[in-house]
């Protein structure tokens, strides 16, 4: 015989659990369940604010703040600066003395001493005969460079120059032979203020084995006066005059052509 009893029919039925809803959306929830799985709201959790973060976000915008304004301060402190150094504020004048007040009277000032400055003496030129000639024939110097030669001279000498004339320059200067040929072209080799110094440098050219001469710019007008000239050879041209200076150059760097006249 089976032992299971059956209940009575009516024998009254244990309540289950009350069903659970969603505080916010409404949707049904399990026994256990503490999270929506529609909306994600809490049930029966309780979510605690966290506590002391505000206190932090307001002390860093503060600190934000004051960075600013000091930022902005100096810029303005800046920026007066800058017009107070391009628009300087005029100087106090001194106020008038009040009325009935007596000025003070202005120091008086002592003249200081006046200085004459004597003017220095001119110096004194050495008259160089290497110079070119002025056009003053009194003050020409024998030792003309060639390149100052008077454009105006005909170098054929046309029909105005004789070398026919009788003219006698080759008297004898010191034991040396004088200019003979009236107007034309020679090698100058030294010019002397003396004629021993002329003598001197005509002696040791001619034991080097040079036809040398000397003459007395005194004597000619295309020369100044005042030297001795040691010249070498006598030519009617200047080509012949410059022949005869590439042979002597060598022995004589500083010498030159020059055109004797008159």
């Amino acid at each position: 015989m089976s032992t299971t009893q059956t209940p009575p029919p009516d024998a009254p039925v244990p309540p289950g659990p009350p069903e659970r809803r969603c505080p916010r959306c409404g949707s049904t929830l399990a026994p256990d369940q503490e999270w929506c799985l529609s909306c994600g709201a809490a049930t029966d959790t309780e979510v605690v604010e966290a506590r002391g973060w505000r206190v932090p976000l307001y002390l860093g915008g503060g600190l934000a703040a004051l960075a600013v304004i000091g930022v902005i301060l100096a810029i303005v402190a800046l920026a007066r600066q800058d017009e107070v150094a391009q628009n300087p504020q005029p100087s106090p004048q001194p106020s008038a003395a009040p009325p009935g007040a007596s000025p003070s009277p202005l120091p008086t000032l002592t003249p200081a001493p006046s200085v004459t400055v004597e003017p220095s003496p001119a110096p004194t030129d050495t008259p160089d005969p290497f110079a070119s000639p002025s056009p003053d024939p009194g003050t020409e110097d024998p030792s003309t460079d060639p390149s100052t030669e008077d454009p105006n001279t005909d170098d054929d000498f046309g029909t105005d120059d004789d070398f026919g004339s009788d003219d006698d320059f080759g008297t004898d200067v010191g034991g040396f032979p004088g200019w003979s040929i009236g107007n034309g072209y020679t090698v100058i080799i030294e010019s002397s203020r003396t004629q021993a110094g002329a003598k001197k440098v005509a002696q040791k050219a001619q034991d080097a084995g040079e036809s040398v001469g000397i003459l007395n710019s005194d004597e000619f007008s295309s020369l100044n006066g005042g030297y001795w000239v040691v010249f070498s050879g006598e030519y009617t041209s200047k080509s012949e005059a410059e022949d005869a200076l590439k042979a002597l150059k060598s022995s004589y760097p500083d010498a030159y052509v020059r055109r004797i006249a008159q």
